[in-house]
């Protein structure tokens, strides 16, 4: 019954964990005419666009992120922090209320544009780029790495009671 019991609360342990966390998720990445390289991880929500003119990092709701090479996408940003250089002049990012920052696609999703203002004083704006490489990256969930190695845990410890059994 002892081992009947054990069985079950791995089985249960191991179905629920398989079910509470996705299988994977996706690391999308956009590159750009000017070298630039955009990439959006949709399951931590975090993105980055960094270049030779901007260095920022970002947070939004990208849950319903699909990807493509020609996406149609729109957020809110929740945080963003970075810099860009405009006429050679390296500047910060400028909170503005009435113009939160964003993170959207244009023109039938050819193109990025980070909405933003730029400098105190503001010295830019949107940041637009159009596309000109993607890819996307299945990289596994921890629920299912934990699966992996609770199963592995317990191939292990039946080895061992098998060997202390002989």
């Amino acid at each position: 019954m002892t081992k009947l019991f054990k069985t079950a609360a791995i089985g249960v342990a191991a179905a629920s964990m398989a079910v509470a966390a996705p299988a994977s998720a996706t690391i999308f990445e956009y590159t750009f005419g000017n070298g630039d390289v955009l990439t959006i991880d949709n399951e931590a929500g975090t993105g980055t666009w960094v270049g030779d003119n901007i260095d920022a990092s970002f947070t939004g709701d990208f849950s319903g992120f699909e990807g493509g090479e020609t996406p149609s996408f729109m957020t809110t940003l929740t945080s963003m922090d970075g810099t860009r250089t405009i006429n050679g002049n390296t500047v910060g990012l400028q909170s503005d209320p009435r113009h939160p920052e964003m993170l959207k696609t244009r023109d039938g999703g050819s193109r990025w544009n980070l909405w933003a203002t730029w400098g105190d004083p503001v010295v830019g704006g949107d940041y637009v780029r159009s596309i000109t490489g993607y890819t996307a990256t299945e990289v596994p969930a921890p629920g299912m790495l934990g699966l992996f190695g609770l199963a592995l845990a317990a191939l292990g410890l039946g080895w061992r009671r098998r060997k202390a059994a002989a």
